[in-house]
């Protein structure tokens, strides 16, 4: 067995660059610089003088309407994805390493803008493409000192890792101890100082790539499987200087050509001044000159053993000069794609689902236009006795001149009418615009109100807009588990490999320690993306009818311990609720009951004390209390029985007396009256 040479692997890469290159110049290359044509609004090429230009941004609308929706999937909560554990074992380092993870994507890197500029590239040109490793290096940090002792400045330059660059000493008064102790004023030696201090760091970066600076094999499938994967890009001798390369080998790369674009893509991007080059000054400024670098992942058998094995090759120049070559474990790259095609690596675009449509529009708009033009400024049928002059200046409220003889009414000037089809043209523009809706699943429904939409049922509408949004959901849930997934593994295994010691970090107003030695890289990955649950209202109905149900089964059950329901569960439910009513964590409203300290262990039970024996002087006085109680209580009912019959008796002489009385008066009355008849008699 012998070993690959550095001419057999410069071979090897040189072969697989340019067969990459050739491939993206190619048909590729064209599609995405017209997709890209197609989004900016620029004209087709087949423009006529005099015509109208106009033209339609069917791309660039349909692309924007998206956007919005799948970066909604992916950052309303606050983790982009959570790793679920493989074992019981697991639970604590899965919730540590989903913290951690999404933490390093939206605070050591703009998480945000990396998925934005994934997806629309994705959405725009077929592939978004990621960049994700381990970058570590020393920074250096200027300090400044000023009015300082020798001792503080000795303490400062204690630190190996700072370096003198400027230092001063000069005279001044200041505050001394004198003989006794007590402060005196001398003169003193002070210094200024300027210092370089070098720190070490370590940490993820993820850069998202431009698809024309990504090489891969023209027969790949995926990345992780390609023979030869490479990032072609153009970078300045200070840079790789810096890097630690070789000065000398740097000094000797080729430079990049000014308009060096195999692709054609970088100047459809930026137009013809963005590939213009004036940082090397004409030769003066070397530590600015360009050079082309190409940072190639590929299968080789350096070794000679007959098997292939990865390796991470560094090439400059156009000569392909070997700059660094070292095995490397796996593929620092990601994609994801709208639309997968089974077995080949570049997907579809949404852009390539319009673009017919975009120039089919275009052109009816145009002829709409020319035919409004027309109509207002038509054209005309005259005789040789109109002033040509006259007729060839278009203006409101000009003149026309006939010559000598001529009179209006002969007919010398007779307009050639253009009938107005605008009204036959417009449903062709509903037409072009309902197939667009059909490919891509952007509706009038999803972007706004349209002029109809008061006359249609909710339920019809919430129909549309649910069939539409499976197009959207779909390609959220393509993005979920191809890059978004990849990037987060990824992630995951390089601080695994790469981190070595504990990172304190700020999670929930709390500082935490992140030690991923503890944990296991190979846990499963779910990405929480939320679809198949329909639109927020739907959910957020769904979730408190949910609430109610487990508050009554609390109430069946008898307290939140189970077995049906239990705290956690209620947290889990209030924690969606809030997600999907827009908030980004349910921790300012709710307590997580697993974060919440353990309660004390309960005291052990104590035996009640043993009562003295009773006293039986004390026993005896209460019984000869129990029984007075009891002879009061007799004597009173006696009492009360005796003023009852007195009362009785009383009432029955009052009454005797009454009717007595009643009766004597009615006698008296009787005589009276007998009395007074016998008068009236004797007097007749």
């Amino acid at each position: 067995m012998t070993t690959m040479t550095d001419s057999e692997l410069k071979a090897v890469l040189s072969a697989e660059i340019d067969g990459a290159v050739a491939h993206l110049g190619g048909e590729l290359a064209e599609q995405r610089r017209k997709a890209l044509d197609y989004y900016l609004g620029e004209p087709f090429g087949n423009e006529i003088e005099g015509r109208s230009r106009v033209v339609s941004t069917d791309v660039a609308d349909t692309i924007e309407w998206i956007l919005p929706s799948l970066l909604k999937v992916f950052t309303a909560g606050d983790d982009v994805v959570r790793f679920e554990p493989t074992g019981p074992e697991d639970e604590e380092a899965a919730r540590q390493a989903t913290e951690y993870a999404n933490w390093i994507f939206t605070r050591d890197n703009p998480g945000f803008l990396i998925l934005y500029t994934l997806f629309k590239d994705a959405l725009l040109q077929k592939n978004g493409i990621a960049k994700v490793w381990w970058d570590s290096g020393e920074e250096a940090v200027r300090e400044s000192y000023a009015g300082k002792s020798f001792e503080e400045m000795q303490l400062v330059l204690a630190d190996p890792e700072v370096e003198v660059i400027e230092h001063s000493a000069y005279e001044a008064l200041g505050v001394v101890a004198g003989p006794q102790g007590q402060a005196v004023e001398a003169p003193v030696t002070l210094h200024d100082f300027v210092v370089k201090r070098r720190t070490g760091y370590g940490c993820v970066r993820i850069l998202p790539v431009p698809p024309e600076e990504f090489l891969i094999s023209p027969r790949a499938r995926s990345i992780d499987e390609a023979a030869f994967v490479g990032h072609r890009i153009r970078k300045t001798v200070s840079e790789l200087i810096e890097a630690g390369y070789d000065p000398d080998m740097v000094d000797r790369l080729a430079s990049a050509d000014e308009d060096d674009d195999p692709t054609g893509e970088r100047r459809a991007r930026f137009g013809p001044e963005g590939l213009s080059d004036f940082g090397d000054a004409g030769g003066v400024n070397r530590a600015m000159r360009e050079v082309w670098i190409t940072e190639c992942y590929v299968k080789v058998d350096w070794d000679g053993d007959g098997i292939a094995e990865r390796r991470k090759v560094t090439v400059g120049g156009g000569a392909h000069e070997i700059l660094d070559n070292e095995p490397f474990e796996g593929v620092p790259f990601v994609s994801v794609t709208p639309i997968i095609m089974p077995h080949r690596f570049f997907g579809l675009s949404v852009a390539d689902l319009v673009m017919d449509l975009q120039l089919i529009k275009s052109t009816v708009l145009r002829q709409i236009l020319d035919n409004l033009y027309l109509s207002n400024n038509g054209r005309h049928v005259i005789s040789e006795q109109v002033n040509l002059d006259d007729m060839l200046t278009s203006r409101p409220g000009g003149i026309v001149r006939l010559k000598s003889g001529a009179m209006p009414g002969q007919g010398h000037v007779m307009p050639l009418d253009t009938p107005l089809v605008a009204a036959q043209a417009f449903p062709m523009l509903d037409y072009i615009d309902g197939i667009r809706e059909s490919r891509t699943g952007v509706t009038k429904y999803n972007q706004g109100l349209d002029a109809n939409s008061l006359n249609k049922t909710a339920t019809g509408i919430a129909q549309i807009m649910t069939a539409a949004q499976q197009r959207i959901e779909l390609i959220a849930r393509v993005f979920a588990e191809t890059g978004v997934k990849d990037l987060f593994r990824k992630i995951l295994a390089l601080i695994g490999r790469y981190q070595h010691a504990p990172r304190i970090i700020r999670l929930r107003n709390r500082w935490v320690p992140m030690d991923p030695r503890q944990w296991n890289t190979g846990m499963d990955l779910t990405i929480n993306v939320g679809l198949g649950t329909g639109n927020k209202d739907q959910m957020l109905m769904h979730l408190q009818t949910l609430l109610g149900i487990q508050v009554q089964a609390i109430q069946f059950q008898g307290g939140a311990d189970g077995p049906l329901v239990t705290l956690e569960n209620i947290y889990n439910t209030l924690s969606k609720l809030v997600e999907n009513a827009g908030l980004k964590s349910a921790d300012p409203y709710f307590a997580d009951p697993a974060q919440r300290p353990a309660a004390p262990p309960a005291p052990p039970p104590v035996a009640p004390p043993q009562a003295p024996p009773p006293d039986p002087r004390l026993m005896a006085l209460q019984q000869q209390m129990k029984l007075d109680e009891a002879k009061l209580q007799l004597d009173r009912e006696r009492l009360q029985a005796e003023l009852a019959l007195d009362r009785a008796k009383l009432e029955a002489e009052l009454a005797l007396k009454r009717e007595e009385l009643t009766a004597e008066i009615a006698l008296k009355r009787e005589a009276q009256a007998m009395r007074a008849a016998n008068g009236t008699g004797a007097a007749r």
